[in-house]
């Protein structure tokens, strides 16, 4: 039988991981990290990647920002869980993200102008401003949303 779309991607298992939000001190910037596909030649989404058999998205959102930043992760909220269905390089990708909002206890481990992370899979990650780029999407689809509400919600807003 032919299917009408793009075969999987790698294997036929659905990715589930951790993302984190990181909010500056004023929570009017967030960082990113800066990614670019075929289909998408720029965009941006949170610091993340998979979590581990046995492992709760939680802690793993906190592993994932020591390893990837060498920082602290504090005060993490869960925003939501999002289910990304996505196509990159022609083949179908499907993404279970637990999205967490937090902030760095090292305040200053991302300057301004942002910085070279990750841990063996190099990356740029910079500030974004928290209402969003209009012409670079925030992926996973979504995650704007969980951090606008999650802003409303905030003192002073």
């Amino acid at each position: 039988m032919v299917l009408p779309y793009p075969k999987p991607v790698g294997r036929t298992r659905i990715r589930v991981k951790a993302a984190v939000v990181l909010l500056d001190e004023r929570a009017e910037h967030h960082a990113t990290a800066r990614g670019s596909t075929p289909e998408v030649p720029d965009f941006h989404r949170p610091l993340g990647d998979l979590i581990k058999r046995g492992e709760r998205s939680a802690a793993a959102a906190t592993r994932l920002i020591a390893e990837q930043l060498g920082a602290t992760l504090v005060e993490a909220e869960l925003l939501g869980v999002l289910e990304s269905i996505f196509t990159i390089e022609g083949e179908i990708g499907h993404e279970v993200v637990f999205v967490y909002a937090g902030r760095l206890l090292e305040r200053d481990v991302i300057p301004r102008g942002g910085r070279p992370f990750g841990c063996g899979d190099e990356g740029w990650v910079e500030w974004r401003p928290v209402a969003g780029l209009g012409d670079v999407p925030l992926f996973p689809e979504g995650t704007q949303e969980l951090l606008d509400a999650r802003l409303s919600r905030a003192p002073g807003r």
